[in-house]
Formats: structure tokens, sequence, C-alpha cells
């Protein structure tokens, strides 16, 4: 046979290890490794066994070729049971006694590319395996274990829970020192030559990479991504900082952020498929959406309510999360535009003009006793002189009986009574004379600010009503659009979806929106917070995660840790950047079990100074001055400075061979939703910008170009 006859038999004897030239004897441990994969193509002869150990490491045979020269190529699979069976017994080599006895043998057959058997001797002088013992030998104290001599008595080996999981932490470290070296650092590169289209859901792929097992489907390794020594990486920390954009990073990264400059290097451009999203949807596009098998999985264990969706059957079900669960936080009603109070400058509250505010029960005019616990709540408007105006108010209780239904004379006359839409008619409106003022009053003495209000687009209803009320909770909110903010859910969309009957056929009635309002907010206290949400295009890197044992532990703020499905990952919740900070070093400096650790992490502060100077940007209704563009410039400078202390302090935190990657995710999304908007009003006419031009399409595009290119950053600290 010709490959016989080309073949050069290792010094060992037992396995003969081919290659193309056979004048000249290779060891086992001459290994190619492949430049995309990462995986072992190693040249050699055929053998009966199956399992090919190369340097203490063990592979498995899956496939094989014959190549022109005569060269037996063999595809390998690490085999990480082999490869932990053999650390174990190199690790054993490691604690032998200083006289190199039982040392020996096994290191020269590990050496030879041998499976190392127990019991294996060696004579007392040994040169291999005697260095080996020699050399490692005075770690024997810190093992927990004292051995004198060769199969001298062992004492005081363990004693104790925490002993044992000391123990358990030095030999495995050990065991990698072993195989490693004492010195061995993991690393990550990141390869922007083959990122070119790289997007925020790309990015879960390194951590998955890094903590689990090759073969298991969800496994996919990325091509922008290279990590050396990847067995040392036991944490993977990942940030996620929304409001730095992949320009101003190559721009002012050098100046704001040098200590993220200067530790995590240039990071990869990262885009992001809906630029005007934040919060949730962010979360979601890069932890929910993980491919394979697990996607399918979570998709069969949906919840699905097969049972009746009338409110009177909802009510008496019982809630797996009490409805306050679901409310809306005062940054969710600042993005969603809900009429608020202002701050004036001596500190106290000031209302718009002809705006109420709820009162608590027992204060002003408002009940003490005997208030709905919560209430849905739908308007119906018609146009007047000054556009949109309040025609007719209805509420219902939880078991979808009215509790309230009144027409509504507006202030001025009424020039379209807007049929299609509000369902008002000229006919139903006459004699009406019933004021907005009549209704606040009448509000306020049902409605105080303990009672949670439902509604859909229920700012519109707010505003309309000219009314201020803080605990509310939105059916948008409650189930977002696949696209994320700005877009929203029709009510007749998750009417027919999640209550299987059509509303709005012809025309709108309130009392019916108000009614499919409660149901649908009923299906939410019933079923949680994962019902209705968004199908992602994958499963969620925790479910992956601890489907392979591994730990994980999210961090965010108490109203997505409510709002987020976080499957079997610890939820902590933290109040700022700081405490997020806190809970990252405190979790991953923690001792670790030896399955690996992931945490999420994520940071709002740069997200909030973006969204106050959005929205200062959108109450002037006009361009900025020069003074008001250096003051908002120098803001959103501070913020990123603070972000880069922030990120700086915790990169310092962390213990060797963890895997930090942080990504910004999107640009500054909010500035970006108030020129969307600012683009309607111009369309429309509304307000002191004036006419939309070609020039502010063009910016509009340039800004929108510009927001959805974010920074992703990696690397492993030393």
């Amino acid at each position: 046979m010709h490959l016989r006859r080309r073949r050069a038999v290792a010094l060992h004897g037992r396995r003969a290890v081919v290659c193309a030239d056979a004048r000249a004897p290779i060891a086992p441990r001459c290994v190619r490794w492949g430049d995309r994969t990462n995986r072992a193509f190693v040249a050699f002869a055929a053998f009966r066994r199956k399992t090919l150990y190369v340097d203490g490491c063990a592979f498995h045979r899956s496939s094989h070729r014959s190549t022109s020269h005569g060269v037996l190529c063999v595809h390998l699979v690490p085999d990480r049971v082999g490869l932990r069976r053999e650390c174990r017994a190199r690790a054993g080599v490691a604690m032998g006694d200083d006289g190199g006895g039982g040392g020996d043998g096994v290191a020269r057959a590990s050496v030879l590319g041998k499976r190392p058997r127990e019991g294996a001797r060696g004579d007392d002088d040994g040169d291999d395996g005697g260095a080996v013992a020699r050399t490692a030998g005075d770690g024997d104290d810190a093992m927990g274990t004292a051995r004198e001599g060769d199969g001298g008595e062992e004492e005081g080996a363990i004693g104790g829970g925490d002993d044992v999981f000391i123990d358990a932490v030095a030999r495995r470290n050990a065991e990698r020192a072993a195989i490693y070296g004492a010195d061995a650092r993991a690393e990550v590169q990141l390869k922007r030559e083959s990122a070119h289209a790289f997007k925020l859901s790309h990015a879960h792929e390194l951590a998955l990479w890094t903590l689990i097992r090759e073969d298991a489907k969800e496994c996919v390794n990325p091509r922008w991504a290279f990590v050396r020594n990847k067995p040392l990486v036991e944490r993977v920390v990942i940030v996620l900082a929304p409001g730095l954009d992949y320009q101003r990073w190559c721009d002012d990264g050098a100046t704001t952020c040098g200590r993220m400059k200067k530790a995590l290097g240039d990071g990869l451009r990262t885009i992001c498929d809906n630029p005007t999203s934040m919060g949730m949807t962010l979360c979601k596009s890069l932890m929910y959406s993980v491919h394979g098998k697990q996607s399918a999985e979570v998709a069969a264990k949906a919840k699905k309510f097969k049972a009746s969706t009338k409110a009177k059957d909802l009510c008496k079900r019982t809630f797996a999360f009490k409805p306050a669960h679901f409310t809306l936080s005062a940054e969710d009603m600042s993005d969603m535009v809900y009429p608020l109070p202002t701050l004036k400058d001596d500190g106290s509250l000031e209302l718009e003009k002809g705006f109420v505010a709820t009162q608590p029960a027992g204060q002003g005019i408002a009940r003490a006793t005997g208030y709905y616990p919560y209430l849905a709540l739908d308007c119906e408007m018609c146009y007047t002189e000054d556009g949109l105006e309040l025609t007719r108010v209805s509420i219902v209780k939880e078991d979808g009986e009215i509790v309230y239904d009144k027409l509504v004379k507006p202030a001025k006359a009424i020039t379209n009574y807007n049929t299609e839409h509000s369902g008002i008619t000229k006919e139903q409106m006459e004699g009406v004379t019933t004021t907005i003022q009549d209704v606040q009053r009448e509000l306020l003495e049902m409605i105080p600010c303990e009672t949670i209000l439902i509604g859909h687009s229920l700012e519109n209803d707010l505003q309309r009503l000219k009314m201020i009320h803080a605990n509310v909770i939105d059916t948008c909110a409650l189930y977002p659009h696949k696209r994320g903010a700005p877009y929203r859910n029709a009510l007749r969309y998750l009417t027919e979806r999640f209550l299987g009957r059509k509303i709005q056929e012809g025309s709108h009635d309130s009392v019916a929106d108000a009614r499919a309002t409660m149901e649908l907010a009923l299906l939410k206290f019933i079923n949680g917070p994962a019902f209705g949400e968004v199908e992602t295009e994958g499963g969620g890197l925790f479910d992956v995660l601890s489907s392979q044992k591994v730990s994980c532990v999210m961090i965010d703020s108490p109203t997505l840790c409510r709002r987020l499905p976080a499957g079997s990952a610890k939820l902590v919740e933290a109040n700022n950047d700081a405490e997020v900070k806190t809970c990252i070093l405190s979790t991953v400096n923690a001792p670790s079990d030896g399955n690996g650790l992931a945490v999420f992490g994520h940071l709002h502060d740069l997200s909030k100074v973006l969204a106050a100077e959005a929205q200062r940007a959108h109450a002037r209704e006009e361009q900025p001055s020069e003074e008001e563009q250096i003051v908002a410039d120098k803001t959103r400078t501070q913020a990123l400075q603070k972000l880069d202390t922030l990120i700086g302090d915790i990169w310092d935190g962390l213990p060797p061979n963890t895997l930090f990657l942080f990504t910004s995710g999107v640009g500054d999304a909010h500035t970006l939703r108030v020129a969307q908007e600012q683009k309607w009003k111009r369309q429309q006419n509304i307000g002191r910008w004036g006419a939309w031009t070609d020039e502010a399409e063009a910016d509009l595009r340039r800004l929108f170009d510009r927001t959805k290119h974010a920074v992703t950053l990696a690397a492993v600290k030393q």
C-alpha cells in the first residue's frame, strides 16, 4: 500500500504518524490548526483506535480523506471528556513527591502521546517524569495535601465543604497550568476585515463560543473574532450602554474614552436594524437572537391562551403578576410623551395651563375609600378650529362593566366629526352640555393616584383630557411592535390576535376599545411578561447557557427586570449605573463552581442624558442657538467621559481570564426619534419649525445612518 510505504513511524512505535516527507519521523504533537474553524487536522496513519492524544489533548476521529501525496488527513473533533481526564492525570503528576517517584511513567506516556495508565510507576531517578514532578511538586501545600516520600500516607486532605470547594478550584487551576503553563492567558482578537455586516444580534456568538461545548448546535464559531486559549476563559461579562455611535467613537474616542480605547481596542462597527430602538428592544436584539434548536424549543414551550378572553372571566383567574408590575416608569412615560409636570427653578412642580393632576386618596376631592384598583380608559376626539378635541370618555372596570361614559362638548364648534375614527355623529352631539372641566372634576373624584389607569396609547387620551396621572399601564408597551419603538401595534390587531375577535370595523366605539384594552392587560397579569412578546429570531442566550450548566446573572433597572423574560438567569435590580458596576464586580469576583459564568449589565446614564437633551430640543420647536448647541455638546461629552470612567473601573476590577464584551447597541436613538417626529409635524404644518424641505430630509437620512452604526468592543483581562 502506497500509504504504508510513505509513512514515518513516531518514536513510540505504536501509532504511525504520517507526513508528506517520510525522510524524518515527526512527534505526535505536530498539529496543523485550521485558520477558520480552529479544529485540528492531523496527518497520521490509520490505526484501530478512534482517539488520538496529541500533546496531552484527546481528539475523536470523525472523518478522513486521502490526499494526492498519499497522506491520510483525518478531521478531528476535540474530546473534552478525554481532555479533562488527561488534565487530571497530568495534575496528579504535578502533585507528585520531590523525588520524582510515581511521576515518570505518567509524564513519559503523556509526552509520547499515550493515554496515561493508573499506577504507572517510574524509577526514582527518572529524567522526564522526575523533572515534571520536581517542577510542580512544590504546589502540594496549596492543594491541601501532604505527601511524605513515595507512597507516603496522605494527611489532612480535605476538611469541610469550603475545603472541598477550594481544593477543586486549586486542582482545576493546576490542571490548566499543566496543559497551558502557569502564566498562560486567554486572548481575543476582533477581525474587522471579517465584520463588514456585523450586527448587534451577532454579538452573543462570542459568549456562546467561549462558554459552551463546540458540538452544541447553538455554538457558532464567530468569523469576526478569534479566541486564543479559549478553555482558560470561565467568565464572560456583557455590558450594554446605548448612545455611543461608531462615528463619535472614531472621532472622539481617543479623547473622551481613553480608558476604553486602551483596554478594549478599536472595536467593530455594529449595525442596529432598528436605529430608534432602546431599552427592552435593544436587550432582546442582543440577548434573544440565538439560532438553532433552542429557538424551536422555546417556541414549543410558549404559552398559548385558549380559555375565555372575556373580562368577566379573566378577572376571576389567578394573577401570576400583580398589575403594579407592569406600570410605566417615569422614563417610559417621558419617552412616550405622556403629559408630565414641569420642574421649576425653585424645585416646585408646575402644570401646563388647563391641566389637572390626580390626588392621593382622601386628599382634595379624591375619594378616600371604595376607589377602583385599576380601570381602563379610552377617549374619542373630533376636529375643531384648534385641532382634535375631546368628545367622549369611556371607562370600564376589571370585569368589563362600564363605570363612566359621557359625551363632551368641545370649547369651540366642531368642524369635522371624524366619524370613521371616533364613531361620533352630529346627531349624538346635539344637546350635549358637559364640558371638559366637568369631566375633569368627576374623574378627579373617581380616580385617585393609587388607581392604575390602563389604555392603548394612553398618553393621547390624557393629553385630550388635560389630566396628569403617573400610575398607568399602556398596552403599547405590554405588547411591543416587532420593530421596536416608535412603532406600535394597532389595538384592532392585538384584539384579533390575542382575544379572538374583531373591533373597529366601520367605526370606533370607545367602550369596546376600553374593554379590549382591559382584557389584554388581564392576559398579561395572568400569564406574565413573556406572554405576547415579540418572537425573536432565535432563543434566549440565558436559556442556552443555563442548559449547559453555565451560571447566568442579569443586572438591569427594576423596570426591565420585571419586563424582560430572563429565563433561568438570576435577576439583580440596580437603580443606577454605579450599582450595576458594583453588582458586576461582586458577581465575577465571587468563587466560581468551574461551570462558567455569564453576567449581563445594562448601563442607562448616557441614554438618559441623550433623552433629556432630545426632549429639550423638542420643546424649543426651533433650531437651537449657537450657545445652546455648545452646552448640549458639552453635556454629551461629560456623559461619555463618565461612561469611560465606569467601564474602566469595571475592567480594572475583573479577575484574570475574564472575557469583557461591550456594545453600545445603537447611537443617539432619542435624537433620531425627535427628528422623525419633527418631520411629521412639519409635514402637517404643526409647530414653529416651518415646512419640511429636501435639505431637512437629507439631514435626517444622515442622522439615521449615523445612529444605526454602534460600536462593539471585546478583550480578555490579563
